[in-house]
């Protein structure tokens, strides 16, 4: 038989012929994609600047070049464009406060796969797309972070308010302290504790700086990079510990980190019966629980541990920085907030519990006011329409992302009047009950935050316990 493959020689000139012509086909697709997204994509009819709807390098210009921009920016955008903006091929951003719950409140809304996928999370409660999954480990790991629950462990959180006090009383009258660290490292000290029964002394570390907790700040724009330019995150990620002491200290600090957080991990998966000897129920019970559900991946029990430090610590210690600082800087307010203290807890040596604090009104004024000012979780929170769907009476094609950021809602003079000032009182006035549907710090709908009732402990007991025991003033370089 004749054989027919062709020579060496002619298969390499073949691709000698083809590759010149790489770079003139590539060209020709991208002078045919910029018109079609521009003019012929079913989002063309949505305003918004031509380089948003041309590529997604727009929204990574303001996400990490711009440094986390992107917020501010959109805010700019709506100004212009309206209440509906496209800022990507495939992506409309909407500003209008009834758009807000038919986008989060749907249930058959999917998450944006290559914005989640940016934080590594995709086994996770946070990182799963598919609904029907993240119900199912939503509900695994509801009963830890029930009212009961967080009632029933309520002395951890105390626990960590009480370091922070003794701390707090340790710093000379004439020395500056920066809340926002201490205040992470009371939440940092808490979510490890109520989830893990383990303590890693951040309260104790000098100016409350655990490296830890420092890196994860300074590197927080590390996501907005992997979802742009996907391809360095193994590397990042998968960084020996010895060349990440080299590159940065900081990377090494969160891999020490998190390294024994899975040492543990490793130890219960090894002998489970050391949940037995610890100090109370942790996420382990849950998470590892054989008559719940199939065994958990290696990679997805990691995934969720992280995420209990990543989101447990940022949004409570943001927002107790944020009411702390507007209270302080608001002589009135800072008056009726003690005055309100003193009268319902008049012995500060006796504890008060979280169900008495949230008895005391201004105080719930002070905490919701601070999560309104704060926002929660400011990005945009990407999900992706199934079907053509009606939002907010903009009809969306199928396939879409839609997406809007919380300070929309929080900001929103139709709903807070003079909304950008820090007002208490406004949760005290009689329609003050309307107002609570407003304030998604915590997201709405079925992929809301998961310890909402963790988080409103946390801020109860330590803004509360801050201003009846500490006596604070802020400093003149404060801004």
């Amino acid at each position: 038989m004749e054989d027919s493959r062709l020579p060496v020689g002619d298969a390499a000139g073949q691709l000698a012929g083809i590759l010149p012509l790489l770079p003139v086909l590539f060209l020709s697709y991208i002078l045919l994609l910029i018109p079609y997204r521009l003019w012929l994509h079913p989002l063309a009819h949505f305003p918004g600047p031509p380089a948003a709807a041309i590529s997604n390098l727009y929204l990574g210009y303001y996400d990490f070049w711009k440094s986390g921009g992107l917020n501010d920016h959109l805010v700019t955008l709506h100004e212009k464009y309206g209440k509906v903006v496209r800022i990507g091929p495939n992506r409309i951003h909407f500003s209008t406060v009834r758009a807000y719950d038919a986008i989060y409140r749907n249930p058959k809304f999917l998450k944006d796969a290559w914005w989640y996928d940016a934080f590594h999370q995709s086994e996770s409660t946070f990182g799963y797309i598919d609904p029907a999954q993240a119900k199912e480990r939503r509900e695994i790991m509801r009963p830890l972070f029930s009212r009961k629950s967080v009632q029933k462990l309520e002395q951890c959180i105390q626990d960590c308010v009480d370091r922070l006090l003794v701390a707090l009383a340790k710093v000379p009258a004439d020395q500056e302290v920066d809340l926002f660290y201490a205040y992470l490292s009371v939440s940092l000290e808490v979510i490890t504790t109520y989830c893990f029964a383990k303590s890693y002394h951040a309260i104790e570390h000098p100016k409350f700086k655990l490296p830890f907790l420092v890196a994860l700040q300074e590197g927080a724009s590390i996501s907005f990079l992997f979802r742009h330019v996907p391809f360095i995150a193994p590397f990042v990620l998968g960084m020996p510990a010895w060349l990440a002491k080299l590159v940065s200290p900081g990377a090494a600090a969160i891999q020490a980190f998190f390294g024994s957080l899975e040492d543990q991990l490793k130890e219960v998966l090894k002998d489970p019966s050391t949940l037995d000897r610890t100090e109370h129920e942790i996420i382990c019970h849950h998470l590892l629980n054989p008559k719940s559900q199939k065994p958990l991946s290696w990679n997805s029990l990691r995934e969720e541990a992280s995420l209990m430090i990543a989101a447990g610590s940022d949004t409570v210690g943001a927002t107790a920085t944020i009411g702390t600082y507007h209270v302080l800087r608001n002589a009135k307010v800072k008056k009726r907030l003690r005055e309100e203290l003193v009268a319902a807890w008049p012995d500060p040596d006796s504890p008060m519990p979280w169900e008495k604090l949230e008895k005391i009104p201004y105080l719930t004024a002070v905490v919701k006011e601070s999560l309104r000012m704060a926002h929660g979780t400011v990005s945009p929170l990407p999900r992706v329409v199934p079907e053509d769907q009606v939002i907010a009476s903009v009809t969306v094609p199928a396939g879409t992302v839609v997406a809007m950021n919380s300070t929309f809602v929080h900001l929103n003079e139709g709903v807070f009047f003079n909304a950008r000032s820090f007002n208490p009182d406004r949760w005290l006035e009689h329609t003050s009950n309307d107002l609570d549907s407003y304030l998604v710090a915590f997201s709405k709908g079925p992929r809301s935050c998961l310890g909402i009732n963790l988080a409103w402990a946390e801020l109860y007991l330590i803004l509360g316990n801050v201003f009846r025991k500490a006596n604070l003033e802020i400093s003149p370089k404060t801004t």
